[in-house]
């Protein structure tokens, strides 16, 4: 049964890896199979697999046909959540390493969402930006979540997931001197976050820029081809009639000579 479960476990990386127009009917074949084979439970786990939205289907066919840009992510992910830890912990020397890592992630991300683009262009489907955008959003959601960053590097992601913004750490009242140290740490850190994040919105309105190119070369590329697919239709077109013309021409000609 293992053997079966390996099979099944490829046919559903096909299914993820495919747009999401052809899930449902393949999921459902594939169930159909998997119950015939006698595992009812695996089958009935199947069925009840959700047809992925565009964003889920762009990471899950990055995670199954170039998976490096995603472990690139994942390495900056981490290097991001122990600098933050250690930044907020008190430690200013990693402060810097904050931004840095930071810096990285927001590289990853976009390198994972311009491979998503490419992926899918290259499939034959044009994608819109907003699309692209929630890719970003989801990875970025990955980072806290190990769950769904495990999803995502397996490439079984059903819907796109919204990242929680950075918070400032809560801190417990104290008396006097101890609470006005933490205040001025709050106020320290909340500076950093504003750094931060300042930093991350140019960065994302560059990349915004840089995928609304990318699409506006996708739409004109695509209406370039559905002009010449005009054409040869009626290039077709006209060949069948001048096929028909001469069946008819000959055919007389037959009957006048037979």
């Amino acid at each position: 049964m293992a053997e079966k479960g390996n099979e099944a476990d490829e046919r559903l990386d096909e299914l993820y890896r495919e747009h999401p127009e052809g899930f449902v009917a393949g999921r459902n074949e594939l169930a159909k199979e998997v119950r015939v084979a006698g595992d009812r439970d695996e089958a009935d786990r199947i069925k009840k697999l959700r047809r992925p939205s565009v964003a889920a289907w762009l990471i899950n066919r990055t995670a199954l046909s170039s998976l490096e840009p995603l472990e690139e992510f994942a390495e900056a992910s981490h290097g991001l959540e122990d600098a933050q830890a250690r930044a907020l912990e008190g430690d200013d020397d990693a402060v810097a390493d904050w931004r840095a890592a930071a810096a990285r992630e927001r590289e990853a991300n976009a390198a994972v969402v311009e491979t998503a683009a490419d992926l899918a262009r290259d499939s034959g489907h044009s994608v819109n930006q907003r699309a692209l955008e929630l890719v970003g959003e989801t990875l970025r959601a990955a980072a806290g979540d190990s769950d769904l960053r495990d999803r995502v590097m397996r490439g079984r992601v059903e819907r796109e997931q919204s990242a929680p913004t950075l918070g400032v750490p809560a801190v417990a009242p104290t008396r006097s001197r101890e609470s006005r140290s933490a205040k001025r740490r709050e106020v320290a850190l909340a500076q950093r976050e504003l750094e931060l994040l300042r930093d991350e919105l140019e960065d994302a309105t560059a990349r915004e820029e840089r995928l609304h190119e990318s699409v506006k070369r996708t739409t004109e590329t695509l209406r370039a081809e559905k002009a010449r697919l005009a054409d040869a239709k009626r290039g077709t077109a006209g060949l069948r009639r001048q096929v028909k013309a001469a069946e008819r021409k000959a055919g007389s000609e037959a009957d006048r000579f037979g």
